[in-house]
């Protein structure tokens, strides 16, 4: 199996919109086909936040379609830690399972405790729910190759240290560290502050610029309760500075986290 641990400091995160989809569903068509472009784009990974306030991921396939649905989850946080697992195990397809329903058969992503992470929409056959897997299989490990590739430009980079505690880097478009993370206990709270700063970070008055003791310039990011998700490298001149916090705040709706 492959091992999502290993990768960390390798899986690169490009930016993009949250995209609102919709859970997988019994009873959908169940034509089974692999739509032209398939396997020429990476699979996808979309977080949504329900009415209700909870949330869940899709794993799409290169073309758009939805392959597999998470439970639901009280928490971004908690989705993510999902969809890191979703990574971990979705590479191996001993790790799938096609079962019969009332209605057909459907495929149940396992992790290494045979909980079910993710699931997917019922096919009429069995031969349709196993070439799901296929897809499945395929669009994960697209993702993972995607990312893995992507090591220069404007992205967001999550690292683990000595101490076993994460954090994450965002890159410039010329690939400099613009903004650094405190440090997390989780790989999942590290992406969760990633998508934080993506939503804070656009709006400049959620930047403070500050003079430090040995004359230069840094600024730091807030969230809406005040609390700091991010600081700058030390800057020359309090334009420079300002420049940066520019710069930051018309990239990052560009880049996606996880």
């Amino acid at each position: 199996m492959r091992n999502i641990n290993s990768l960390i400091t390798a899986l690169v995160l490009s930016f993009s919109s949250i995209a609102a989809v919709g859970c997988a569903t019994t009873g959908a068509d169940d034509e089974y086909g692999e739509a032209e472009g398939e396997a020429a784009a990476a699979g996808k990974l979309a977080f949504t936040q329900s009415e209700n306030g909870q949330w869940h991921f899709n794993l799409k396939s290169g073309n758009g379609a939805v392959l597999l649905t998470s439970e639901q989850y009280t928490s971004r946080t908690g989705a993510i830690n999902g969809a890191l697992s979703v990574l971990e195990n979705g590479v191996d397809s001993s790790m799938y399972t096609v079962n019969a329903t009332a209605t057909g058969y459907n495929v149940h992503l396992k992790a290494a405790n045979h909980e079910s992470i993710a699931f997917s929409q019922v096919y009429s056959t069995k031969s349709n729910a196993t070439r799901a897997v296929t897809s499945s299989v395929r669009a994960v490990t697209s993702y993972l190759d995607k990312r893995e590739a992507n090591t220069t430009g404007a992205r967001v980079e999550v690292l683990v240290g000595e101490s076993g505690k994460f954090r994450f880097n965002v890159h410039a478009r010329n690939g400099a560290i613009v903004l650094s993370s405190e440090q997390y206990t989780t790989e999942a709270a590290a992406f969760n502050g990633a998508f934080a700063v993506q939503a804070e970070g656009q709006t400049a008055t959620n930047y403070s610029i500050k003079e430090n003791t040995a004359g230069g310039f840094y600024f730091t990011l807030s969230a809406l309760n005040g609390q700091i998700i991010g600081m700058s490298q030390q800057y020359t001149t309090r334009a420079s500075a300002a420049s940066a916090v520019t710069s930051l705040t018309n990239f990052l709706p560009t880049v996606s986290v996880l």
